[in-house]
């Protein structure tokens, strides 16, 4: 007797294909969620850092990232400004459009409390490339054990924001900015960036632009807490006195 051919008819074919997909969609989460892990364990300050450049009060380093053509930065830097006040004009998302460059608007989503806050902004970037969006987690902690204030910064999923039309919205692994007082006016800081703006922009034409990044953060932030005169608000200020005690141990 012959045997029949191992055929799938047309109802069966759709149903083997609906069921790939979906058991694509669900093992893509938590893919996606290891190599987020895994880059967010790059974003360290050890490894070989190549200075790019370096400007009265700041240095810029890079540091190119295993399996990935875009640079980490690093920025080292002193301040002219009470580290209570850059802290609460980072927190006074308000504010934003009044110093950040390149920012169109920047508004808060979420707030956890005034340490943990989830934000939202859009970035203008040069023709003819489409402006980038971010929803970032916002937290501050004290590191007992380096003696610095920490702001860390790095992007969430948020459904309830869709992206925006005619914008990309790009992938912040980390942003660490390392905070600590030299003195009453003069503040020193460590921050550590790596950044996708996803899209199609040339991986070599972000690491050109990306390269600035740091820098002109700094001064614009530097210019605008050097001025304002803020009530920095009691868990800000809890932190200061925290890290200062330990400081003078």
């Amino acid at each position: 007797m012959q045997q029949k051919p191992n055929t799938i008819g047309p109802k069966a074919a759709r149903k083997n294909t609906v069921g790939i997909i979906i058991l694509i969609l669900l093992l893509a989460p938590a893919a996606l969620s290891a190599k987020d892990v895994q880059t967010r364990r790059q974003c360290t300050r050890q490894g070989e850092w190549k200075e790019r450049y370096a400007r009265p009060g700041i240095t810029v380093y890079s540091q190119k990232l295993p399996g990935s053509n875009l640079f980490a930065l690093r920025a080292e830097a002193v301040l002219e400004a009470p580290v209570g006040q850059l802290m609460e004009v980072l927190r006074r998302v308000d504010i934003s459009n009044e110093w950040m460059p390149d920012i169109r608007t920047k508004y808060i989503l979420e707030v956890n409390s005034d340490l943990d806050v989830i934000t939202y902004s859009l970035n203008s970037v040069p023709f003819p490339f489409s402006d980038r969006e971010l929803v970032l987690r916002n937290c501050v902690r004290l590191d007992r054990a380096q003696k610095y204030l920490v702001v860390d910064i790095y992007s969430v999923p948020y459904d309830k924001h869709p992206v925006k039309k005619g914008a990309v919205r790009s992938y912040m692994h980390c942003r660490e900015m390392r905070v600590r007082p030299i003195t009453d006016r003069k503040t020193e800081i460590d921050l550590l960036m790596y950044v996708d703006p996803r899209g199609f922009i040339p991986h070599w034409l972000v690491n050109m632009f990306q390269k600035k990044l740091p820098y002109n953060f700094l001064k614009a932030l530097e210019k605008k807490a050097g001025t304002t005169d803020f009530d920095v608000r009691p868990q800000f200020q809890q932190l200061v006195n925290d890290l200062e005690a330990m400081m003078e141990r």
